[in-house]
Parts: structure tokens; sequence; C-alpha cells
């Protein structure tokens, strides 16, 4: 491994870190947008099978009227949290894509150059081989065809 080979490695791993961590980010965002979506969900099942108000007096036709108005407004508030987390994990998706996408270029790089290094060396135990068969050869034909 050259100098340049051991900067390239250490870029790998910051890259890797920072790919683990914005997975980890991903997951997180992940999980609060599901628990968001759940709990709008259910506030708007909760909203849905409120009973209607039959009979009863104005301060049961008010009780229900301000219980199905809290309901509502908090699965509003729902709605609105679980669109800000779906925001916050597709930039969490968006971010993580990105640091994967940093990391494969610098170890496709690094592969890419072990690659070529294994070809340099190839050719020069190539060229070495040539060398030692061209000196038998060149002995072989001095001592007339024996080696």
């Amino acid at each position: 491994m050259t100098a340049h080979d051991r900067g390239l490695h250490a870029v790998a791993r910051v890259r890797g870190v920072r790919e683990r961590d914005s997975r980890i980010g991903l997951g997180e965002a992940l999980d609060e947008e599901r628990q968001a979506r759940t709990r709008a969900e259910a506030l708007e099942r909760r909203l849905a099978s409120l009973p209607p108000h039959t009979v009863g007096d104005l301060t049961a036709f008010t009780t229900h009227q301000h219980t199905a108005r809290a309901i509502g407004d908090a699965a509003g508030a729902a709605r609105e949290s679980s669109r800000s987390a779906s925001v916050i994990a597709q930039a969490a998706r968006d971010a993580w894509a990105a640091d994967r996408s940093r990391l494969a270029a610098a170890e496709s790089l690094l592969e890419r150059r072990a690659e070529e290094r294994r070809a340099e060396e190839q050719r020069l135990e190539d060229r070495r081989l040539d060398a030692v068969a061209e000196e038998l050869w060149l002995r072989a034909r001095a001592n007339g065809g024996r080696p």
C-alpha cells in the first residue's frame, strides 16, 4: 500500500463511518415516521368511531362537541407531524444514499488501484521470467544447444 493509498483508506474509513451514521439516522427517521403515522391513524379512527350525539341536555351536547373538536385537532396535529416526519425521513434517505455513493466510490477507487498494482507486479514478473528465459537460451546457444 502506497502512502497515497493510506490516505485513500482513511477517506474510505471516514466515509464508512458517515454512511453507517446516516443509515442509523435513516432508521430512526423511519421509526419516527411510522410512529407519527400510527398516532394520526389511531386518532382518525377514534374520531370516526365517536358516536353522534343523539339526545341529552345542552351540557352533554357541548361536552360531546368539545370532545370531537379536541380529537379532531389532535388528529390534525398528528397528520401534520406525520407529514413532517415523512419529509425528514426522505431527507435522511437522500443523505444516506449520498453517503453510500461516496463510500462506494472510495472503495471502487481502492479496488481499481489494487488491481493496477497486481497488473504491474504481473508485468514485472513476466519481464523477470523473460530475462531468465533469455539468459538460459543464450547460455544454451553459447554451449552448442546444451543448457
